[in-house]
């Protein structure tokens, strides 16, 4: 990132097409079999992208200056600079899974969609994408739209300047969000109906992403996709300076039980696992602020604790 005006911007756009045979199991539910492949379409060129700071949308018409390649295949790039720099842009692919003997009603993976959040100017961006699941033929597919959300980079905090993708029409509407310049994987979770018809129920991160994305389940926020985590994963206190241990184990559980919430599988399961970190910071500001007092930590760096901790109560306020 060279400018703090440039936007980094993920896009997706996957269809999966598989041959599937239908394999009758006596005495119980048809159950099939195959693999999950897939394509991205449709892309939107008219959009907005989100302010550095404000988060507030900019509009953005980029009929004739938007930068793709790879529609209509299994993974797509998008962006760029727009003085003609070279810079990476933005990628997404999807790689779908073989499957064996699933019921209908069963939730089983699709999938997986990496997502590499790269630079990118403002008229390089395109702003969503047509989404074509197929569990191949007799099945009618998933066809859905998935927003690109870009935001203004700071430069300052690659969290803070995510971009997500978001999926309003699966069974849980979820956004999964990239840090910057870092690519994220993500598990795609469906499932056959009765009716042979593919739903696409979830996604989920997959193992060991955490430090490079989130997903958030709900409605879009519109202050920050990945919500209390983007304010502790990449920020460091007290530069140069010794901060005592039981600040430093406080401040990690903290991080730990954020990380928890990023991943967990239910409202509820984030909501006591953000709660449950907050106790954490207020132990390391209560810490922090003792050991200033006696002379063993810095008043700047207590200063720093007590601003995590009121930066984070602002964020779960949201």
């Amino acid at each position: 990132m060279k400018q703090a005006a440039r936007l980094t911007i993920t896009g997706i756009a996957w269809m999966l097409a598989a041959a599937v045979v239908i394999a009758p199991t006596p005495g119980d539910a048809a159950a099939s079999s195959g693999t999950i492949t897939g394509f991205f379409d449709g892309p939107v060129l008219s959009g907005a992208f989100l302010q550095v700071g404000t988060r507030q949308p900019l509009a953005c018409e980029n009929t004739k200056t938007a930068k793709s390649s790879g529609i209509g295949t299994s993974s797509v790039a998008w962006g760029g600079d727009d003085n003609g720099a070279t810079v990476a842009v933005s990628t997404l692919t999807f790689s779908g899974k073989s499957f064996s003997d699933v019921p209908s009603g069963e939730v089983f993976p699709l999938g997986t969609l990496t997502y590499f959040n790269g630079p990118s100017g403002p008229a390089s961006l395109i702003f969503g994408v047509t989404m074509h699941l197929s569990a191949g033929d007799g099945v009618t597919p998933f066809t859905g739209p998935v927003a690109m959300i870009a935001t203004q980079n700071g430069n300052v905090d690659r969290v803070a300047d995510a971009d997500a993708l978001f999926f309003s029409s699966i069974d849980t509407p979820s956004a999964l969000a990239a840090f910057e310049d870092a690519a994220v994987t993500a598990i795609i979770y469906g499932k056959l109906t009765d009716d042979s018809r593919l739903e696409v129920t979830r996604i989920s991160l997959a193992p060991g992403e955490q430090d490079h994305g989130c997903v958030d389940e709900g409605p879009l926020a519109s202050t920050h996709p990945c919500g209390a985590i983007a304010l502790l994963l990449s920020r460091s206190l007290c530069a140069g300076e010794h901060v005592p241990p039981a600040v430093a184990r406080q401040l990690e559980h903290a991080r730990e039980l954020l990380r928890r919430a990023a991943q967990a599988r239910s409202a509820k399961s984030a909501r006591q696992a953000v709660a449950r970190a907050m106790r954490h910071l207020e132990r390391s500001a209560r810490i922090a602020r003792a050991a200033a007092g006696t002379g063993t930590l810095s008043p700047s760096c207590a200063n720093e604790v007590a601003q995590v901790l009121a930066d984070s109560r602002r964020s779960v306020a949201q």
